[in-house]
């Protein structure tokens, strides 16, 4: 019996038929790509090479050398006019060319080749960071903006859980060059996904000097402001993972196990916290979000300062990661809001190569005090805190925080009340549900409230403020 045959569709059509993303759907989707790749080469980078490294024979002084490679790239920013990537797809390929030199550690895992390794991925990443800004205040609108770098930040953070898991994993049964080999591949794919992005007019067509990017931060009352406040926040916060590690070791002695339960500890709660900043940041700005990352991060160097326990340790652990995510997630949002768009770049490689400087010194400067005997591990940390106590006053003066109650609380109070709930780009154009079907979902699944209630919490909290 002869089978009937059925009606063929024509491939045009059968395309025809599918639902196209818009142009931001798409831009979201590499840039997301784009920030799994990051997340989990940043967190071999970070935790695994410097490990590897002392096992082969680096004293400490090449442990501090090794730790002030980000901030010596940071410094190169200043550069990024002049030798910097112009196009999308120029970054996307230095970034991937950055990523692919980690394999130098499988042809030797010897510390020169380590820090060799780091440096290149470290410069890569700091060359582009000026081109990114733009990209990101181009293909993102300013009331989605701080949402949509939300989950960026939170898949980049997931990213570097899972590497995290693995280094854990397979790293001790089939040692690091199988986790090297295979996170620098997947970086090095995910980083061309920049190059794929639809953002027309972003091309540089001017360059610009080391000595316009310090200007550009510098000429401007705002961005010094702003400037100032991060200098002393983000003293303490560099300052930070050195003493923690003296509170793991010296203090507590925790085990290895303890110490990666912390760390795993810090990029969940970057993760969980990224997309509740990024939505506080839509309806109340970027400076009140930073104000108050800060303030959370000023306890949690508090507790580190006097914890006797690994329970308050892990506690201020998360609140640590809170704050980091805050502050990297609101950066790129203030050069948004208060640089020129002509200009944003060079306030990027400005503000970049600025703390780079300072990431070069604080180190030493904190840490010298405990060398030579003068205190301990908690003095650094209580010196740390007030570094950080007076960039979060700094911070709370400019969102206007600082002055509530008053007429800067009826202020904040008026922009929350005008700041819509929700972004002028409904969350179903993004993910592409239907409008009627995600309202039903989020009211009534126990996911919904789990996703609103935090939300509900940290806004009546704010509200709590400003009465």
């Amino acid at each position: 019996m002869a089978w009937r045959q059925l009606p063929t569709l024509p491939v045009q059509a059968f395309a025809a038929a599918l639902p196209h993303p818009s142009t931001l759907q798409r831009n979201l989707a590499l840039d997301l790509s784009s920030a799994v790749g990051l997340g989990s080469t940043m967190a071999v980078v970070g935790v695994l090479l410097p490990s590897v490294a002392r096992r082969e024979g680096l004293d400490t002084m090449g442990l501090a050398v090794l730790a002030a490679l980000p901030f010596l790239a940071s410094l190169m920013t200043l550069f990024a006019g002049r030798i910097g990537p112009r196009s999308p797809a120029r970054m996307s390929l230095l970034r991937s060319l950055g990523t692919l030199g980690l394999l130098l550690v499988l042809i030797a895992p010897d510390p020169l080749f380590i820090a060799l390794a780091i440096f290149g991925f470290w410069i890569a990443f700091s060359l582009g960071s000026p081109l990114q800004q733009r990209i990101w205040a181009t293909i993102y609108p300013s009331a989605d903006r701080g949402r949509m770098l939300g989950y960026v930040g939170t898949s980049r953070s997931l990213a570097g859980m899972l590497a995290l898991s693995a280094i854990a994993i397979v790293a001790a049964a089939h040692g690091f060059g199988a986790i090297v080999a295979v996170v620098a591949v997947v970086g090095a794919v995910c980083s061309l996904a920049v190059s794929r992005m639809a953002v027309p007019g972003i091309e540089v067509n001017h360059r610009f000097s080391a000595g316009d990017s310090i200007r550009s931060v510098t000429g401007q009352p705002m961005l010094r402001s702003i400037t100032a406040a991060q200098l002393l926040f983000g003293a303490g916060f560099v300052a930070a993972p050195a003493l923690i590690a003296m509170v793991y070791v010296d203090r507590l002695g925790l085990g290895v196990d303890q110490i990666a339960l912390a760390g795993l500890a810090s990029y969940g709660s970057t993760a969980v916290t990224f997309s509740l900043w990024g939505r506080l940041a839509c309806r109340a700005g970027a400076l009140v979000t930073i104000s108050s990352g800060t303030l959370i991060g000023v306890v949690a160097m508090t507790v580190f300062a006097f914890a006797p326990t690994f329970g308050l340790v892990l506690m201020a652990t998360v609140l640590l990661g809170a704050a980091g995510a805050a502050v990297d997630m609101s950066w790129p949002l203030l050069i948004a809001d208060h640089a020129p768009a002509d200009r944003q770049g060079e306030v990027s490689a400005g503000l970049n190569s600025i703390m780079g400087f300072r990431g070069l010194l604080v180190p030493f400067l904190v840490m010298a005090p405990i060398r030579a005997g003068i205190t301990d591990e908690t003095g650094g940390l209580l010196i740390a805190a007030l570094c950080m106590v007076a960039g979060a006053v700094l911070y709370a003066r400019l969102s206007g925080l600082a002055l509530l109650p008053g007429r800067a609380a009826s202020g904040l109070r008026l922009r929350l009340q005008r700041s819509p709930a929700s972004s002028l780009i409904p969350l179903s154009s993004i993910s592409g549900w239907p409008v009627n079907l995600r309202r039903r979902f989020m009211r009534s699944s126990v996911a919904g409230w789990v996703l609103k209630r935090p939300l509900e919490l940290l806004s009546s909290f704010l509200t709590g403020l400003t009465t």
